[in-house]
């Protein structure tokens, strides 16, 4: 026990936060996109289904997860995302299982586990109900179980690899990538390490899972790419890993403008060292681990490339890029076994940890998440316009359209006495209104129309009907 407490009570406490970060967190507008949209469809005739595929937010095994979770513990947004902080915990469990079986001490176990989880941006996902969290687990688990493959080539470990990477395909199609990717990363360790048997007899395992995928998904991806959900991305591999570095650092500028190019940089000189250093070090422990994983992320790049120039997609950007994490740091997790002395191991370990903890602590927000920040601002909202002991039957509210989904949400399952919630890309102003709740860029002009400001709520702006307010609150029910 005393040899692996540390990687517990480590998950115990991510996981414990993952979960308090789901229950506290506001709804976000593609989470109540995803509710009001996909919640009462019945998802398995998605595959045949047109409808279900308007947009790319009906992300399938998060719907499916959604629902049913839902229909248990009811509307709560911690019952939609419910599933998505199981997912988060099988996440940090490989992620504990990669750190202790491959690393002999504590100290460089404790720096892998914190070099693969304490990302916020990827944390804030696992505490969302969106399909990307789900995504990683899938992926990292595919990872980890096919470095256990490569140990004595059991088939049972690629039977799982491939069972996470095709739920990370239904989870969101970015997945996609790193199915390909891993599966030419297995084909590949076959050919070098001349096991051409295992082509045809473990080969059957990509094989059904590919047919699967293919049956499944041929009428989502003919969609989506018509509507060009898939065009949406980076030019070239290099700002692909410029975006990709700004959102690990949570848009965060420590030291000026060039610090994400010159962590990037740093990235990947850490990557030619340790790969350079590893070849020359015959005696490095789990050293073909370490190579099956450069070549893991080796394809990953090439498949990218490809498909730029075969299918003419963009290399990936922002959440879709977070599947890479897996890809990145577990290599560098892998390379600190290069450190053999103990103490400097400890050293070395310890430094790292407090390193990576400090970015996690510097970014770290209990109730909002980067990527939809706008929605962190309805419990203050809610407690301006509907006050303790108000006694409102109804309040008619309009807002800029990207609070609109999270506010219907509310509306419904609370629920709000909200009403006048219009789904308006270019905002017209109804002076019927009682509340404007507004993000900056539609505030012109509102004055004009009979609207005072109330509040500012956050970088956003809360309008009134050019009554005092107090009046307006006590004579809603008049009206």
């Amino acid at each position: 026990m005393k040899r692996y407490w540390p990687l517990v009570l480590a998950v115990i406490f991510f996981g414990g936060l993952i979960f308090y970060r789901a229950i506290v967190i506001p709804i976000t507008h593609d989470e109540a996109g995803t509710w009001y949209f996909y919640r009462h469809i019945n998802v398995w005739t998605c595959f045949s289904s047109p409808s279900c595929w308007e947009s790319a937010n009906n992300h399938w095994l998060n719907t499916l997860l959604l629902q049913w979770s839902s229909g248990v513990f009811g509307e709560h947004q911690w019952a939609l995302r419910l599933p998505k902080v199981i997912g988060g915990i099988l996440y940090l469990v490989a992620a504990a299982c990669i750190s202790y079986r491959y690393h002999q001490s504590m100290a460089l176990r404790l720096a892998s586990f914190l070099l693969l989880t304490t990302h916020m941006y990827l944390l804030d996902f696992f505490s969302l109900a969106r399909g990307y969290g789900l995504m990683v687990s899938g992926v990292l688990w595919g990872i980890y179980s096919l470095m256990r493959y490569i140990e004595r080539f059991e088939i049972k470990w690629l039977v799982v690899g491939v069972v996470g990477l095709s739920l990370a395909v239904l989870s969101n199609f970015t997945a996609l990538l790193p199915w390909a990717a891993i599966s030419a990363g297995w084909l590949g360790w076959l050919v070098i390490q001349k096991k051409n048997i295992l082509l045809f007899r473990h080969g059957v395992v990509w094989l059904i899972s590919a047919l699967v995928l293919g049956l499944l998904l041929r009428l989502p991806i003919k969609i989506l790419s018509a509507a060009g959900e898939f065009n949406w991305g980076s030019e070239n591999l290099w700002i692909m890993m410029k975006d990709f570095i700004t959102n690990l650092l949570y848009r965060s500028d420590y030291y000026g403008g060039h610090f994400v190019l010159n962590v990037l940089w740093g990235v990947v000189l850490a990557f030619c060292v340790i790969v350079f250093a590893a070849t020359l070090f015959k005696k490095m422990a789990f050293r073909n681990q370490f190579f099956l994983l450069v070549i893991l992320l080796s394809f990953n790049f090439i498949v990218i490339l490809v498909l730029q120039k075969i299918a003419g997609t963009q290399a990936p950007v922002g959440r879709k890029t977070l599947y890479m994490i897996p890809f990145i740091f577990t290599p560098l997790a892998i390379g600190l076994n290069l450190i053999q002395h103990q103490i400097k191991g400890f050293v070395v370990g310890l430094a790292l940890s407090i390193l990576l903890l400090f970015n996690m602590n510097f970014n770290f927000y209990w109730a909002s998440c980067r990527e939809w920040y706008y929605d962190a601002y309805y419990p203050e909202l809610f407690s301006v316009i509907l006050p303790d002991g108000s006694d409102s039957d109804s309040i008619r509210l309009g807002a800029t359209w990207i609070f609109i989904p999270a506010l219907v949400y509310y509306q419904a399952t609370n629920p709000l006495p909200l009403s006048g919630l219009a789904y308006q890309k270019q905002l017209i102003v109804d002076s019927s209104m009682q509340f404007y709740y507004l993000d900056p860029r539609d505030t012109l002009g509102i004055t004009t129309n009979g609207f005072r400001l109330e509040k500012n709520i956050g970088p956003f702006f809360l309008y009134a009907r050019n009554v005092p307010s107090d009046t307006l609150k006590q004579n809603i029910k008049l009206e």
